[in-house]
């Protein structure tokens, strides 16, 4: 087992976009809408273990998996500048205590200076608690440190985007960490994943994708609001992250994973695609390789790869998300 680092502090936009006023229809916010949150959490004896009230607030995808089933049902329902105060059962927020979670490992296979009551972040992407070291062995706790806790939310719903305006469109432009950050900081842009896309293994894995066996590419997905930033816009931003003259590369990367493509979600986005590649061919005197084609066989990849470089990268040097940042991107940290 490998521990990739020590966790640090997060990284957090310090500059927001202007919101515009928009019409939210009756109801409140249901599953697939976009929302962004702000809350504080606290135990059953009143102490506060979170809050978002001093930094942005949340934002996720109602019951798309990002937050606990908890969570999910407190917002449900809420329109926005709606309130709603929620205890939430250990089942539906951290699981209970699992001692089997609670595993050892010699000490000679991790890094040194591990101290007890560290958290870690583990290669998998999983985080875990250091509970003890000695010469031997290194003991972690996999156990969410609020697992077996009852979580009570205050929530205020400061923004709601129905799922029916959302818009989603997939890009691949060689290793996905870098094009994820550009648009990260495009404002009008909701929220990033990165993942594999376009190929024919039924659940890749980075390992097997790296191989260049699976036929996916890299691919950053992105789900955008239409009223605030348009396709077009986002086009743009890809073609100015990657030389798309270079067949399965960029860079030092070289394999098919790698090719540059725009992967479509409708058939308005395949014309719009193909316009833009032919109006951009004229900036080119090699001619365009990229891959313009419906999307495929998506697949979200591992937790660990998820907003790599605003959370640190390889060197633990977290680059800023922020909407409008206009700092030059470390490829790899």
């Amino acid at each position: 087992m490998m521990l990739a680092r020590q966790l640090a502090g997060r990284c957090r936009p310090i500059v927001k976009p202007a919101r515009r006023a928009v019409h939210v229809r009756a109801g409140g916010a249901k599953a697939g809408d976009f929302v962004k949150v702000h809350y504080t959490g606290t135990l059953d004896d009143g102490s506060v273990f979170d809050s978002s009230r001093q930094r942005d607030p949340l934002e996720f995808v109602v019951g798309g998996g990002k937050v606990i089933k908890g969570f999910d049902t407190a917002v449900t329902g809420l329109e926005e500048g709606g309130k709603r105060t929620s205890r939430i059962p250990p089942a539906d927020a951290y699981g209970e205590v699992d001692p089997n979670a609670v595993i050892a490992f010699p000490a000679a296979q991790a890094p040194k200076g591990l101290q007890a009551g560290v958290q870690v972040q583990l290669s998998n992407g999983m985080v875990a608690m250091v509970k003890s070291v000695d010469s031997e062995k290194i003991t972690l706790d996999l156990n969410h440190e609020l697992a077996g806790k009852a979580l009570t939310f205050d929530v205020e719903l400061v923004k709601l985007v129905p799922k029916e305006r959302l818009g989603t469109a997939t890009f691949a432009a060689g290793c996905f960490w870098g094009p994820e950050l550009a648009f990260q900081r495009v404002p009008g842009v909701l929220s990033t994943e990165v993942g594999y896309s376009n190929g024919e293994a039924p659940n890749p894995t980075y390992e097997e994708v790296c191989s260049g066996n699976t036929g996916h590419a890299e691919v950053v997905q992105v789900m955008y609001d239409p009223a605030e930033v348009s396709y077009d816009k986002l086009l743009e931003v890809f073609w100015a992250r990657h030389n798309p003259t270079q067949l399965n590369r960029q860079g030092n990367d070289v394999g098919t994973q790698y090719r540059s493509a725009i992967f479509t979600h409708t058939p308005e986005q395949l014309e719009a695609a193909a316009k833009s590649k032919a109006a951009v061919q004229t900036n080119f005197k090699d001619p365009i390789v990229t891959v313009v084609e419906p999307l495929a066989n998506y697949h979200p990849a591992e937790p660990y790869h998820q907003q790599y470089l605003a959370r640190g990268g390889r060197n633990g040097q977290a680059q800023n998300p922020a909407k409008g940042c206009d700092d030059p991107i470390r490829c790899y940290g």
